[in-house]
């Protein structure tokens, strides 16, 4: 089912808001403003001197609390609840780190009694836009609510695959979800070095992305923004004509957690849900299908060509093997790119399957990261296989069992948390549910690109702890308590 969603808009208006000044450093120009990234060389950045990364961060943390402080209800609630009026340093800002699980603290009877006014007043305590007046009028599934929002406001909602049995909701304005386009086209023009990639800004090449086209996951977000500035409007998808349902993405995620819990059938369905969800349990019936045009598709119109892959791991390794079983091999032009992460999704394949992926794809020009749907930097894959922070991302990494701030003086395992200099929609900070292994402050990789870096492997405290997560932030409990009670009075 196609749904109408906002064109790409303000591109122009955007980068243009950005003065430059050929005669200084970027890091000169990025100390007065990060978005002099926009017409800048990401390798540069990536070799920034310690003093110049720290120098970075500390006014940018700075900068942002104070411009957001009076914005964003729950962050003012929670700085006051702290004695916090200012920051100095990137380190004053740990305890005001938000749980991830803040994205997500909406009683879920709003959503089953279709009490869709009530959360865009608590989304609003999260959103540096104020989006509290929309009319919520005939508003009866989150799809509807999500589209309402794009039609009345600034503000596009992304969400998450809700596997613990609630969505979070980032609240992301158009400038905001665009520079995030833009920082990927600046790594995959210039990881490698100055100009080593395609410029797909100013050389646009097709987007073939193995999903659906519309909804407001990242995935479906990032996608529609890729095809519009990256792709010229050329573009191939799975599903081209349907949406990834929100409603259904968060029925799905209650009946599991209902089942882990020993509740099946407790979970009442609407008639317009139910709906939703046959259409969806249809399209995975008819995958084999499908699957087969998107590949005969993808070879006939690409073919030979350099394109651009959106994509997980998962459908790209059951396209490979399909496509090699029939002798399909090199399939697109070697300055093709890939862009991927997430990881394998607990799939054990046998030993050579990226090789596998690279036979039948024909290039090797890769881009495996690291990110959350929160931020629009990301940590990208070296040589040596660790996920490098770029300095407009900055790393905290916490005790799991206090949250204290953990010293940055040699390499340490714990939470990952960060903040993202970059947004200026909603409050960044955030401590994840990730257990990772972060450098010592004054450690080097070996690939030669400086700043903070993770080991390559990474798992979830969830996993470690059989499912019970209990997520510490770095500030006092009763401050983060407050603000989340805060959070939800707003909506009622």
């Amino acid at each position: 089912m196609a749904a109408t969603m906002s064109p790409p808009s303000g591109v122009a208006g955007f980068e243009q808001s950005v003065t430059q000044d050929a005669m200084t450093s970027l890091f000169e120009r990025m100390m007065q403003d990060p978005r002099a990234l926009v017409d800048g060389d990401y390798n540069e950045m990536m070799h920034w001197s310690r003093e110049e990364i720290d120098a970075y961060q500390d006014k940018w943390a700075q900068v942002r609390f104070a411009q957001l402080r009076s914005k964003i209800p729950i962050l003012e609630k929670l700085a006051d609840g702290q004695g916090i009026q200012t920051v100095e340093t990137k380190d004053d800002l740990a305890p005001l780190l938000f749980a991830h699980t803040t994205l997500k603290a909406y009683p879920l009877s709003w959503i089953e009694k279709g009490e869709f006014a009530k959360l865009t007043k608590w989304l609003n305590g999260l959103s540096a836009v104020d989006i509290s007046n929309v009319d919520m009028t005939g508003v009866e599934t989150i799809d509807d609510w999500i589209d309402r929002l794009d039609q009345n406001t600034d503000v596009r909602v992304f969400h998450s695959s809700g596997t613990s049995g609630k969505l979070s909701f980032v609240p992301r304005t158009v400038a905001d979800h665009t520079l995030g386009t833009i920082n990927a086209a600046l790594f995959v023009r210039d990881w490698r070095g100055p100009n080593s990639g395609p410029d797909t800004r100013q050389n646009h090449i097709p987007v073939i992305i193995p999903t659906y086209r519309f909804g407001a996951s990242a995935s479906q977000r990032g996608g529609e923004r890729n095809v519009a500035l990256l792709g010229g409007g050329e573009a191939l998808y799975l599903y081209p004509e349907r949406r990834l349902s929100a409603d259904v993405v968060s029925l799905a995620g209650r009946i599991r957690a209902a089942d882990a819990k020993g509740e099946q059938g407790t979970i009442a369905i609407s008639p317009a849900l139910a709906g939703k969800r046959d259409e969806m349990l249809a399209n995975e019936r008819n995958r084999e299908a499908d699957m087969n045009r998107f590949f005969a598709e993808a070879h006939e119109r690409f073919a030979g060509r350099d394109v651009m892959i959106g994509s997980t791991w998962p459908p790209l390794y059951e396209w490979a093997m399909a496509g090699l079983a029939r002798g399909d091999v090199a399939i697109f032009g070697k300055g093709s790119v890939l862009t991927t992460g997430g990881g394998t999704k607990g799939n054990h394949w046998p030993e050579g399957w990226l090789d596998r992926i690279k036979q039948f794809l024909g290039f090797d020009n890769i881009f495996h990261y690291y990110s959350m749907s929160e931020v629009i930097s990301r940590c990208l894959e070296c040589e040596m296989g660790h996920y490098h922070f770029p300095p407009t991302l900055i790393a905290y990494l916490l005790d799991p069992k206090s949250g204290e701030l953990l010293g940055r003086d040699e390499r340490r395992t714990g939470r990952m948390a960060f903040f993202d200099t970059l947004i200026t929609s909603h409050w960044s900070g955030l401590v994840t549910g990730d257990e990772v292994t972060l450098s010592a402050k004054e450690e080097t990789c070996g690939c030669g690109r400086t700043g903070d870096f993770l080991e390559y492997e990474i798992r979830r405290y969830s996993e470690k702890e059989g499912g019970d997560d209990k997520v510490v932030c770095a500030g006092a409990p009763q401050a983060h308590d407050d603000a989340l009670l805060l959070l939800e009075r707003l909506g009622r």
